[in-house]
C-alpha cells in the first residue's frame, strides 16, 4: 500500500495533468475537499462525485492549473503541504499565483480529505504538528 506522502504527490501530480480520472482514482468514495476560508465563495465537496464535479468546474473555468509544491510534512495519516498554485482564467486569461496551503488526510493509500488554509500554522494545527 503506498504511503500518504506517495498518496498525495500522485494526487498533486494528476491535478497537475488535468488527469480527473488519476486524481479520482486516489480517492475514498467518501473523499472531502474543503477550499480555504480566505478564498471568496470557498466551497466543499464531498463524496467522490462531488469531487469530480468540482474538478470539472475548476478546469472549465481555469486553462491552466499548476501546484509548485514547497513543502510537505507528514504526521501520521496527514500531509501537510505548502505550495504555490498558479492558475490562467480560461477567458479573461488573468493569472494567478498564490501560496496556499494544504492538509491531506489519508486512510488505507485512499485520500479521504483535503482542507486548504490561507494560513501556515492553521495548517500545521491542522495536521497535528506543532506549529
Amino acid at each position: 500500500m503506498p504511503g500518504s506522502l506517495d498518496v498525495v504527490k500522485a494526487w498533486v501530480a494528476a491535478c497537475n495533468d488535468g488527469d480527473a480520472d488519476a486524481a479520482l482514482a486516489l480517492c475514498d468514495s467518501s473523499m472531502e475537499l474543503v477550499e480555504a476560508k480566505a478564498l471568496p465563495g470557498a466551497v466543499t465537496a464531498t463524496g467522490i462525485d462531488a469531487v469530480g464535479r468540482y474538478l470539472e468546474r475548476f478546469s472549465a473555468h481555469w486553462s491552466e492549473v499548476q501546484w509548485l509544491p514547497q513543502e510537505f510534512l507528514e504526521s501520521g495519516d496527514k500531509v501537510f503541504m505548502r505550495a504555490r498554485l498558479r492558475l490562467r482564467g480560461r477567458r479573461s486569461g488573468i493569472e494567478v499565483d498564490r501560496e496556499w496551503i494544504y492538509v491531506f488526510t489519508v486512510r488505507h493509500g485512499k485520500l479521504i480529505r483535503q482542507d486548504g488554509f490561507d494560513d501556515r500554522v492553521d495548517g500545521l494545527r491542522a495536521a497535528g504538528i506543532g506549529a
